[in-house]
This record gives C-alpha cells, sequence and structure tokens, in this order.
C-alpha cells in the first residue's frame, strides 16, 4: 500500500508538470457528489434554491422589456420588498436586502448545463 505522503508528493509532481495547451481540461461531467444526504444538507440546498429563485426574479425584471429606465427600476424595487416578504422564499426575513455581489445570470447557463438541462433557445426545458 503507497503512504499518504507518497500519493501527495506524487500528486503535487503532477501538477507542477508543464502541460502542453496551457492547461487542466475535464472530461465529462460529474454526476454524483461522495456526500450522503441528510437533513441539513437538504435544507441548505433548499435555502440556496430559494435565494438564488428570488435573485433571478427580481434580475429578470431588470432584463424585461420597459418603456423606460426608471419604470425598470421601479418594478425591480417592488419585487425585491415583494420577495424580502414572501415567507416561503424568506422564512426568516433576514434575505434580499440588497443585490448579490454575483447575479443569478452569471452562473445559469453553467447551473442547467450541470444538471443536465438542455437550456438552449428553442428546446425543451428538461
Amino acid at each position: 500500500m503507497v503512504a499518504p505522503m507518497q500519493r501527495r508528493g506524487f500528486l503535487r509532481g503532477l501538477v507542477s508538470l508543464p502541460l502542453i495547451g496551457g492547461g487542466v481540461t475535464l472530461i465529462g461531467s460529474p454526476i454524483a457528489v461522495a456526500e450522503a444526504c441528510n437533513l441539513s444538507l437538504l435544507d441548505r440546498y433548499t435555502d440556496w434554491l430559494a435565494v438564488e429563485y428570488g435573485d433571478a426574479l427580481i434580475e429578470r425584471c431588470a432584463l424585461a422589456p420597459s418603456k423606460s429606465h426608471s419604470n425598470s427600476l421601479a418594478i425591480m424595487k417592488f419585487r425585491r420588498e415583494w420577495v424580502q416578504d414572501n415567507r416561503t422564499l424568506n422564512p426568516r426575513q433576514d434575505r434580499f436586502e440588497s443585490a448579490p455581489a454575483a447575479l443569478p445570470s452569471t452562473r445559469a447557463a453553467l447551473v442547467l448545463s450541470a444538471i443536465g438541462c438542455n437550456w438552449q433557445e428553442g428546446s425543451s426545458w428538461l
């Protein structure tokens, strides 16, 4: 059996090798995580989904066509207040006070691709 320190040294050596083409590319897409599902994990996941959904609803208002910029801002303000008051999305009333650092649109395609959802325009949602 190979000792853990020897494996780490081997992996460290692999990482330090010069690469042809300049980078490492993962082949395939991950389909599972080596983590047993428990109530705590599911709670974190549903909390993340609620926040992601609320922020996506707010951002969608900014992307929707509008007659004026001030109208878009008023709609976004209304949507942020609605999401803050929504007990399903914000049960502790401590979310959605300000915009997130990274908007949901910055990760939408990545998340949908990672779960195997065909997101390209004109395709069905699954």
